[in-house]
Formats: structure tokens, sequence, C-alpha cells
């Protein structure tokens, strides 16, 4: 800030903030009397000031002290002290200081809305209680002889007000929270994302431009929505058995459902001997005692605690309960229908979708997840897998330049399973191999989907559209009844995916496991639901959201009891943390190849796609891709703001994961070009490769919400990921980076090709996968550029407030 009028904005946010204060002490309903006092009438300013506003000042005193949010250069105009007997001596000098009454005191002007920007927002109107009660005191300043009448029109306010942070860790699925004192026959409410329509929130703080769409309008009885407790506990336990796997009889593996293994045809499945020797091809000269260890690390997928069993070298698995090995989550051993142990291994969903926070030992911390990663590399899985017999492992090769990452929504792929058995459908899907490859992106977290309308990156289809959840389950390499059965395949999805999506919406997002810092946390509270960001002069000329307040929680949805239950911020509050926001690519700035490589053609050839519901096309619920012309309307294509529940828990960021923490995402000039995660340490003796470390207390960075990383300096080499550059000028792709972006960029099916070439097959290969290059295509850190107008105290504070989500 820095005009007289930012000054005086600044001067006055704690005065302006006297009409949200009360009890901060975390609980979660509205505290009784806070901000009203007696209803009687004051008999001097004094006690006028003591009953009607002092009890709001303890809000302010959140950033109007040494050290706060407003303890720069700007705001020194009014500091509280920690002593209340001065609160009414600086109180006073603050008026005096922004000019008295004026006629009305900058003050009220501030604090009413009527003059912005103000990072808390303007959080009562004109002539409310607290406006009224500080227009008085204000007023006595100016005409002490007239206060005695004045203090007769002070008006009690015993509506108390909500708490800034939430009593208790918030998170998952609504109905799962509602459920958990509840029966089995007690009926569930409305799913709140069903209530984000067209119009909804309309002139609101938060913005909605991204609806819901009820892609089971006709559903069979047995798929139709649940409507009790007992039915919703039902589909997320028998959802639990076909996406957990472990071996458990009926869990599904990639490419052939959850059917027996018996009738699972060769190069869908390795075998437990294959798998025991892959070791080989890694350079070794014998299988390592901590094989599995070395094997989760090595993939960058997660060993779990529950049993997930394969049978070592030598054992029959019938004679040994599946096995004494312990088989990584991104894997499932295969039962016959009689319920064997087959000694055959498929993979599973959590080859992407699993991953890990903290060590078995660490205090708070879940250790392994389901529906999160930024850990595997499924390259090196895919070359593994693929030198083991599984011959779909190029696939997954395809997928991934980094490690990391993935191309996990690759519609080039997953629409030819549809595009072969779709009449006419054929053409349009070899047409749409001219749209651009859509390039890295880091698998969204699960726990999150239910407090989203659209999934996707792109918001590209219905948070109900739960056949594509389960495609990776396709069972087209399974013979039951015939082989490469698609019809049969479908229809097993439209059987299992409805309770698969019940049991990833009940993930839940995980504590943060320390104590915060609550009063830091209260500033970062208000900074994130009531700073125009859009307002400031760092951002003059920007373009700022069609709706919303400018604020963070515009675009993320509202989080803190105090804005939620504000009929500013959200038509009701069971819209808590609910956000279906697409902003428009240009305006976010991040990097755009996945909303350009899923264009129109894309979206047109899933017209008629299966899995986007083609028998609900042109009707209110069309469940076809969202970023059609014809369905998203005016709306400019870009990418779903996510929630953030568990947001601390989610590093690197952005769609592609380009920045390693919330640090570097509110201040774009601390992103670095390359960088690389810091991996675990390597304590074996052998010369294998160590995957990311997931050690909160050895490689989690508390203060910058992130995991530690170096940078790698410009032409550090490296054949892949490219890493030669000029050093007078880094940002400067060499020429065969320039090449690969024209291909990538021109050709959907191209990414993959040129991927399937750089299989990793060196330890060198595979260690170099660990460096992020923000220079190659797809990969840019670029973008929410908007936050750098920020202080940097204020970044501490919004990182604060974030780790109670």
């Amino acid at each position: 800030m820095g005009s007289w009028l930012e000054k005086a904005a600044t001067v006055g946010c704690a005065a302006m903030l006297l009409a949200g204060c009360g009890d901060y002490s975390g609980g979660s309903q509205p505290i009784s009397g806070s901000g009203g006092g007696s209803s009687a009438t004051a008999r001097s300013m004094e006690e006028h000031f003591a009953s009607k506003v002092q009890p709001q000042l303890d809000f302010c005193r959140n950033c109007h002290v040494p050290g706060g949010v407003a303890d720069v250069a700007d705001g020194r105009d009014f500091m509280l002290s920690a002593q209340q007997s001065e609160d009414l001596a600086n109180l006073r000098s603050s008026w005096e200081l922004l000019g008295g009454n004026n006629p009305t005191s900058r003050i009220l002007l501030m604090a009413s809305g009527e003059e912005t920007p103000h990072s808390g927002g303007a959080p009562w109107t004109k002539g409310s209680a607290p406006y009224r009660n500080v227009e008085i005191l204000l007023e006595c300043f100016e005409n002490p002889d007239r206060c005695r009448d004045l203090l007769a029109g002070g008006i009690a306010d015993g509506s108390g007000e909500w708490p800034l942070l939430a009593e208790g860790h918030r998170g998952g699925h609504a109905w799962s929270r509602y459920c958990e004192d509840k029966d089995d026959s007690a009926a569930l409410p409305a799913n709140p994302v069903t209530l984000i329509q067209p119009g909804v929130n309309a002139g609101k703080a938060v913005y909605f431009n991204a609806y819901y769409k009820n892609c089971h309008v006709d559903a069979a009885p047995e798929d139709a929505a649940p409507t009790t407790c007992g039915e919703w506990r039902a589909r997320i336990e028998r959802g639990g058995v076909i996406m957990k796997g472990n071996g458990v009889q009926g869990a599904a593996g990639n490419f052939i459902g959850n059917f027996p293994g018996e009738t699972v045809m060769p190069g869908f499945f390795v075998t437990a001997e294959a798998y025991n020797g892959m070791w080989r091809s890694w350079g070794l000269s014998k299988r390592p005692e901590n094989y599995d260890q070395l094997v989760s690390s090595r993939w960058g997928v997660v060993l779990d605690s529950e049993r997930n069993p394969y049978p070592l070298p030598g054992e029959d698995p019938n004679l040994t309960n599946g096995g004494s090995g312990q088989l990584p989550t991104a894997m499932t051993q295969l039962r016959e229908t009689d319920g064997r142990w087959s000694g055959k291994l498929a993979t599973t969903c959590h080859a992407c979708h699993s991953g890990q926070i903290g060590l078995p030992g660490e205090p708070g911390l879940p250790g392994a997840v389901y529906g999160t990663n930024s850990l595997s590399d499924i390259g090196v899985m895919g070359r593994d897998i693929l030198f083991a017999g599984y011959a779909v492992g190029p696939v997954l090769t395809a997928f991934t330049q980094v490690r990391g990452l993935g191309n996990i929504t690759n519609f080039q792929v997953f629409n030819a399973i549809s595009a072969l058995v779709t009449p006419g459908n054929l053409l349009p899907y070899l047409l749409m191999q001219t749209s651009g490859s859509t390039g890295s992106e880091d698998p969204p977290v699960w726990w999150n989907f239910g407090h989203r309308p659209l999934k996707f990156f792109d918001g590209g289809m219905s948070s109900d559209a739960q056949r594509i959840l389960i495609s990776a389950f396709t069972p087209a390499g399974s013979a039951n009844p015939v082989p490469f059965n698609i019809s049969g395949a479908f229809e097993w999805i439209e059987q299992h995916d409805q309770d698969a999506a019940a049991w990833v919406l009940d993930r839940r997002s995980p504590a943060y496991p320390e104590p915060v810092d609550t009063a830091l946390a209260e500033q970062g509270a208000v900074l994130f639901h009531a700073k125009d960001l859009f307002a400031l002069t760092a951002n003059a000329g920007r373009e700022r959201p069609k709706g919303g307040n400018g604020s963070c929680a515009g675009c993320h949805g509202a989080y803190s009891p105090r804005y939620v239950h504000d009929t500013a911020y959200l038509e009701t509050a069971e819209l808590e943390g609910v956000a279906g926001y697409i902003v428009p690519r240009d305006l976010i700035g991040t990097d755009p190849r996945r909303v350009d490589g899923n264009d129109q053609a894309v979206a047109q050839t899933f017209e008629n796609d299966w899995f986007g519901y083609p028998e609900q096309r042109g009707t209110e619920n069309d469940c076809g891709d969202q970023n059609l012309d014809r369905i998203r309307g005016d709306r400019e294509n870009g990418y779903l703001a996510p929630p953030l529940y568990g947001v601390w828990a989610t590093a690197p960021y952005f769609h592609n994961g380009s920045v390693p923490s919330v640090w570097e995402v509110l201040k774009s000039s601390d992103r670095k070009l390359f960088w690389r995660r810091q991996s675990a340490p390597n304590d074996t003796g052998l010369d294998v490769v160590m995957g990311f470390d997931p050690s909160f207390e050895r490689a989690y960075d508390k203060q910058h919400l992130g995991w530690k990383y170096e940078e790698i300096p410009c032409g550090a080499g490296g054949a892949m990921p490219y890493l030669e550059c000029d050093p007078s000028d880094p940002t400067k792709n060499p020429l065969l980076e320039q090449i690969l972006s024209v291909i990538y960029a021109n050709g959907g099916l191209a990414w993959n090709i040129p991927n399937l070439l750089q299989t990793p097959l060196t330890k060198a290969q595979v260690e170099d996968r660990k460096i992020y290059n923000t220079r190659l295509y797809s990969q840019d850190n670029g973008g929410h550029t908007f936050t750098d107008a920020l202080t940097d105290q204020e970044r501490r504070a919004i990182i604060e407030y974030l780790k109670t989500l």
C-alpha cells in the first residue's frame, strides 16, 4: 500500500474489524454475546467503549500488533499493544491520524466497504450494530459535550459471531461426516455439490461457474444415489473391495476388472516368479533381502501396513496364505474362482494414486495414503514389469517423463477403447490425434472429489460421471466370457462404478500434525477470505474474475466458520469447502498445454463416447465433455480451482506439479527453473535407486508447506531431462526441446512415442527423471502471479491458516 488512501485503509483495518470480532477459541458454534455488551444506555464514553466496542478489539489485535500482518510502514499508524487498558487511547490516535470524521471517518468507510482496498474486506454493513457503536464513539471523540446524548443511540448486539478457525479437522465428504454418529436408517441430506447449478451464489464473495450434472437420471435402482447412511456405508465397503486390492477376493486389476486369475490373458499380469527376478535388470548380483522395500522405493509406490501378499521364491501361495512377500499398493495378487491364490500379479490404479505422508512412527501422520501421489515413477515401473512379461507396460511407460507426474487423463489412449466399438467414432478418434498432447500432470488428490461439481483439472466432466473413474479397470484383458468383449467390459463398469466412487469420495484429508500458531492463522483466515488481490496497486490493469470478491476464497471456496455462515459469502453453509470456479486460461496463466490439448476436437469425439453418457446428450444433465462449446456456453476454458482441504499434504502444486511449495505458489519470483525433490537416504549398502523421501521430520518444509528440494544449476547435464542450457539465458530452450514441443503440440499420441523411446534403462537415467525441468513441454511453472502482490508476512499468515484446513 503506497497511496494515502491505501495507507488510510490499512490504518483502519483494526477499527474496521470491530464488527467482526469475538472469542476465537476454535469452537464451531456462535459465541454468545460477542460484541454485544449491555443493552442499557452507557453512562459515559468509557463505559460505551468497554461494553460495546472493546469486546471486539481482540480480533483487531491479531493484525495490528508488533510482528502482525499490519506491522508494515503503511500500517503502523494503528497499532494495538498487549495491554487492553491502552486500546481506547490507541483507537483515538488512529482516528486523529486519519483526519477525524470528515464528515464520516475513514475507519467507518473502510469498515462498511464504501472505500477499498482493505485486507479484511467489509465485514459489516452501514447501519449494523457494530458500525453504529463505533460511529457513536468517534462522534464522542469529536463532540465530547454531546457525547451523553449520543450514547442513547448505542445498540446491543447479542447475535454473536462464528469463530475464524474451525474446531477440529474438517474435510471428507459431507455424507461421511454426517453419518459418523448416525445409525443406518438415518436419511442422507442433499449432496452439497448438487446445489451448484446455474445462478448459484450470484453476487456473493465465492464464485461458481462450473455446474453439477446428474449422470444417473435414469439409473437402475441399484445404481441410484444412496438415500440412507446404511446404503452409503454399504457402497463404501463394496467399493473398497474393488479399489484397494491387497489380494482380497473381488479386488480389481488394470485392464482385467475383478475377474478371476484363470481367465486373465497373458500379458495382462506378471507372474510372481518374474516379479521376484526384476532385480536382475537393475544390475544387482543377487536378490536383496529388503527386496520389497527397494521395489517400493524404486517405483515410488507405497508399502502399506495392511497385508498385500505374494509368494517369495520357492513358496506355494496356497500354503502360505498368499505368500510371505509384501506387494506395494500398486499391485495385487489375483485369486481364482474358488478363492485360491493364483501367483499372478496385476497392477492397480494406485500406481498413480497412492502416496505416503510421513514414516511409520512419526506421530500424527497417515503414512500410506490412497488418492495422492507425486512420488511414483510409472515409467520406471512400466520398464520393470515390461521386462517381467507385462505387455501393457509400454502404455504406462508412455505416460510420463518425470517422477511424480503422469498423463493421467490421456483421452488419446482411453478413448480408443470406446472408439473401436462405437459406430462412426473411429474416424473422429483418428482425426483427434492432431490435437496437442496434454503433457505432464500431477495426479489430483481424491479426498477433495466430493467438494467439486466437476472433475479433472480443466473441469471436463461432471463429478457424477463415474464410468471414467474405473476406466483403467476395463476388463478387456479377461477372457470371460470371450477375449476383448468390450460390451461386456462396459457392463462390468456399470455394475461397479458407483461403489468405487463412494469409496473414493469417502477419502478424508490428513490433518496437519503439529500445533498451529492460532493468532497467525486467524490473520491468515481474514486475508484468505477477504483480501481483494485484484484491487491492489500491483495488480492494476489485470483481468479479474467475473464474480467473487477477488480473494483466495473467491476461487477456492470458503472454509472459516465466520465466512461460511456469512450470507455475503455463501447462500448456504452447506457449500462449505466447495470449489466450482474454472479460472480462464489466460487469467490464471499456468501452463496452458492441458487446456489446449483437450480442444474441441477432443470434446466432440467424446460426444459419442460411452464414458461420456451419450444417452443423456442434449438434456439439462448432459454429461459429455463439459468444455464442449454447446455445453459450456460463454464460460472460458481454463483450470478448475481446487478445494484446499489437506492442501499442506499435496505438494508439488499446480496441475503439472511444477511448483514445490505453497510459498512459491504465492510468490512466483522464488520459483526455480530446475529442481529436484529430496531422495530418501540410501543405507542399504547397494547401488540402487531410492525414491523421494516421505519423512515429515526429515524432508518436509514446514515453513513453506512443501517437500524439501535442491535447485539444479543450469548446464548440469544429463541426456534426460535435457538440462543443457546457456548460462547467459537459462530460460531459452535448446533446439531439441523446441523441436519436441512442436511435435507434442500437434499430435496427441506424439507424446507417447518419444517417451516410449526414452524408457529409462540405467540407474543414471532413472535418477535424471527426478529432476523437474520447467522448460519442458507442459511443465512451465508460471501463472498465479496475482498473489505476488502479497507481503511476505501476509504469505506467512495465509500459509499458517492453510495448515488448519
